[in-house]
């Protein structure tokens, strides 16, 4: 058998981050970002010498799916034209972050993983770009590539041609960049089989191409389009026996003229390979000639961290593999030397019971177009340096909160001068919303290393190791100062437990559910803590639950019946005069909104400024209940929002105005000095609507 990779991370030495966002700033400029790339893409080239093919092109300066889109011109008019993007850092940079006339273009998750992409926007027929940046290719390299039915299911169509006419003008587009190209394998990548099924057109597009093609279906199993799947004039088909083990049963139809790539190791986990990779491979090996098959992880590996090298913790060290290690591990199978770790799976059963709190009757504002934030405000670089000086013991704790109550102090301030009625504390304690809760929590390992969000926005995933539990209270000491220093409520901050397990690294010797309700039941023991102290309005943020729904469609009313029930576990007890908000965002919400429905909230605070209200709509037909905070402007952006554009969506709902809160998308974390420009916008349009 012969070893392949599909993708690395392109987070090596933050080279990639520091200088993009340095050329935002002004501090560096295009040369550094391309030596940057340069660096990156060596440096991944070296981890990867021992693969017999390895991708070139797999990782972007911001994201895989712009560059995509950019190499076909699909590039919205309010940008320029598309060469621009394609040779110029500040028209292709203001893709995603808009500019002062220009809103950005949307952002949403890649499947059910924490990965954004930009969203494509079709707005005439694709076209190829002159002078694409395109890296050699050298001996065992091969050219990664998202494949035009994943980046057409991905894309927002803004013509009048129906999606079978988009698909035949880009992919022959595709044909012209392929058959272009020096005579190399091109990895051609189509996930969205699995959520969009496979095109009839895809036959045509594929007899068109001249090159050696591997098309790689992840992210599930493809019995369901099996038998047009392997008709395809393809070399190879790529097929992940990880998230797809289903995949196995396709084996005896595997064509003999065909390569298969095996996805035999997770790309998505961070656990050392198992014994199951064992049985898979032995079932593999029994179907397909050793000539006619590679190995390989079962997705691009982005979403994992770099290398263990840098990590301190033991439990790091002894259990866990990330990117480097992983390819280590496919080279440890092909020469037999590879010991599998073992996996002892637990009974952990779920909960029968249906939690819910004795208030069926949603709490409504007393004033019409309420105003909040989503919880996060701006935090600098000396914040993170003396958060980070107080972990590492060299500055006293006393001194560190001393620094933090007087970051709340201005925080609070700061709100009762822009006039908001519920207010938040700031965050100012916390790195990342899931991290803060995974240090306090007893069964999480926190690790160092970092994987991407989208763009330039990173985070540290902690790992479930044990039995979760809360060993003492978490915020309450943060949220009651701040509430002792306005008569306003502040709310209580909180990451879900559905959140908190789907932006973790999970185990595997229990299911993802019962981790939800360990989860949930620690944060209980917060909420009884927080009301305890006399707040009234708490906040369980769950930006995960459309994100953690399986693509099986099959297996989607068992994870939203337990991933809902162990929200409201989280809140079950509570007061009548408790206030519970939620937040969702950058997700398709059609497929669920029986189950928001079902989550028992007063006020859910949603991304709509990029959805054009259209998520605002549809709960309220869809009878959802409670009070919607629309999300008039986007925080990824560092543009100030038009007094109009804000005024756009509430105008256009029919809801009492008392259920409709106005509040920024997301949280201010990653935002500078202009988050109070943007929020004294947003205070005139609240202002404003109140005038009607």
């Amino acid at each position: 058998m012969r070893t392949t990779n599909l993708g690395m991370p392109n987070a090596y030495g933050n080279l990639i981050k520091s200088a993009v966002e340095g050329y935002w700033t002004g501090k560096k400029d295009s040369l550094d970002v391309l030596i940057a790339e340069v660096n990156v893409n060596y440096h991944n080239s070296k981890m990867q010498t021992l693969l017999d093919l390895q991708p070139v092109s797999d990782i972007d300066v911001y994201d895989r799916m712009l560059k995509t889109a950019v190499m076909f011109g699909l590039v919205p008019k309010r940008f320029g034209p598309p060469e621009h993007a394609n040779k110029n850092f500040d028209t292709y940079f203001s893709i995603p972050r808009g500019t002062k006339n220009a809103s950005a273009s949307p952002m949403v998750k890649w499947f059910n993983t924490n990965y954004h992409v930009i969203q494509p926007e079709i707005e005439h027929e694709p076209e190829l770009v002159k002078k694409l940046r395109i890296f050699a290719f050298p001996e065992k390299k091969k050219m990664a590539l998202i494949g035009p039915w994943t980046l057409l299911s991905y894309s927002i169509n803004k013509t009048d041609k129906s999606k079978e006419q988009l698909f035949a003008a880009l992919s022959e587009e595709y044909v012209k960049l392929i058959n272009h190209l020096p005579h190399v394998i091109v990895q051609l990548e189509e996930p969205s089989f699995i959520t969009h099924g496979m095109p009839v057109q895809y036959t045509d597009f594929a007899e068109k191409l001249e090159l050696p093609v591997h098309l790689h279906v992840y992210f599930g199993a493809a019995n369901a389009f099996a038998q047009q799947l392997f008709a395809l004039p393809v070399q190879g088909i790529g097929l992940d026996f990880i998230d797809g083990p289903a995949n196995l049963e396709l084996l005896s139809q595997f064509p003999a003229n065909k390569i298969l790539i095996a996805g035999v190791i997770s790309g998505r986990n961070v656990w050392k390979t198992t014994k199951q990779t064992q049985k898979i491979l032995d079932t593999i090996i029994k179907k397909i000639p050793d000539e006619k098959l590679f190995i390989s992880p079962s997705c691009p590996l982005l979403h994992v961290p770099l290398t263990v090298k840098d990590e301190k913790t033991e439990i790091a060290k002894k259990h866990f593999s990330f990117a480097v290690e992983k390819l280590q591990e496919l080279e440890a199978i092909r020469a037999n030397t590879i010991k599998y770790a073992s996996i002892q799976e637990q009974n952990a059963p779920l909960p029968t019971e249906r939690f819910e709190r004795k208030r069926k009757t949603p709490w409504v504002s007393s004033t019409p177009y309420p105003t909040t934030t989503i919880g996060s405000f701006p935090q600098t670089k000396e914040l993170r340096n003396i958060r980070s000086d107080w972990k590492k013991g060299k500055i006293p704790e006393e001194e560190y909160k001393q620094y933090v109550r007087n970051l709340i102090k201005e925080c609070i301030a700061k709100q009762e001068e822009l006039d908001l009625d519920v207010l938040v504390h700031g965050e100012f304690e916390r790195s990342d919303m899931v991290e803060y809760f995974a240090e306090q929590l007893n069964g999480f390992t926190t690790i160092n290393s970092r994987i991407q969000s989208y763009g330039t926005r990173q985070y540290r995933p902690p790992v479930i190791t044990g039995t979760v539990s809360r060993p003492k209270p978490m915020t309450v000491e943060w949220t009651t100062y701040a509430q002792s220093l306005t008569k306003k409520p502040v709310k209580g901050m909180l990451t879900g437990p559905v959140t908190m397990t789907q932006w973790s690294f999970q185990r595997e010797d229990i299911s993802k559910e019962a981790q939800m309700y360990e989860i949930a039941r620690a944060l209980a023991e917060e909420v009884e803590d927080l009301v305890s102290s006399g707040i009234t309005h708490i906040q369980i943020d769950e930006p995960a639950l459309r994100e953690g729904l399986p693509l099986d469609p099959a297996m989607r009313e068992h994870y939203l019946h337990h991933a809902v029930n162990a929200f409201r576990l989280v809140f079950a007890n509570v007061p009548n005069n408790v206030v519970i908000h939620s937040h969702m965002c950058f997700s398709e919400f059609s497929e669920i909104m029986h189950a928001i429905n079902d989550m028992g909230v007063d006020v859910l605070s949603i991304e709509d400024s990029k959805a054009k209200g259209k998520t605002a709509h549809a709960l309220q037909q869809s009878g959802f209940s409670g009070s919607i905070g629309l999300g008039v402007y986007d925080v990824h952006s560092p543009r100030i929002p038009l007094l109009e554009e804000m005024l756009a969506i509430p105008s256009s709902l029919p809801l009492d105005p008392r259920k409709i809160w106005i509040n920024p998308d997301c949280g201010l974390k990653t935002r500078g000095q202009e988050a109070y420009e943007q929020l004294e916008m947003m205070i005139k349009a609240a202002k404003k609507l109140m005038e009607v």
